[in-house]
């Protein structure tokens, strides 16, 4: 069979496995990017109740845990993420975004955040009956 021929046959095969790849939550393309969550791990959307209260604890939180904390300046634009682990039976929720201090020499400082919060159980209603736990305050060089 001619090169010719060959190459439109071996384009149609190459489309037709994409088409059929496995969901975007899964492996190292997930939310946790370990392969052995594959089966484990599905997102969830972050309500606009858990949003107000977790906004409010995690930028509390930055400004206590940053250089200059007392100058911090955040961004409209704060970011979530959220998915249940039925393994660990544990709903995750990130909340990050972007900040700005200023030093005591006029230096701007701009950093990113991320804060996890945790709860057991799979969370289905806006209010839930525990708070939410703190898992983690990550401070970066570099904003989102």
């Amino acid at each position: 069979m001619p090169m010719i021929r060959i190459m439109p046959t071996l384009a149609l095969i190459m489309l037709a496995g994409c088409a059929v790849g496995s969901s975007p939550y899964t492996g190292t393309g997930g939310p946790t990017g370990r392969i052995s969550d594959s089966g484990n791990i599905s997102p969830l959307t972050v309500r606009d109740v858990w949003k107000l209260d977790l906004e409010t604890r995690s930028k509390k939180l930055v400004t206590s845990q940053i250089s200059f904390g007392n100058t911090a300046r955040f961004d409209n634009n704060v970011r979530y993420d959220g998915y249940y682990d039925s393994a660990r039976n544990v709903t995750t929720i990130g909340v990050y975004g972007n900040v700005t201090t200023s030093t005591d020499y006029g230096e701007d400082r701009n950093n990113g955040y991320y804060v996890n919060w945790d709860q057991t159980g799979q969370v289905t209603a806006d209010f839930p009956t525990a708070p939410w736990r703190l898992v983690d305050v990550e401070i970066t060089d570099q904003q989102y």
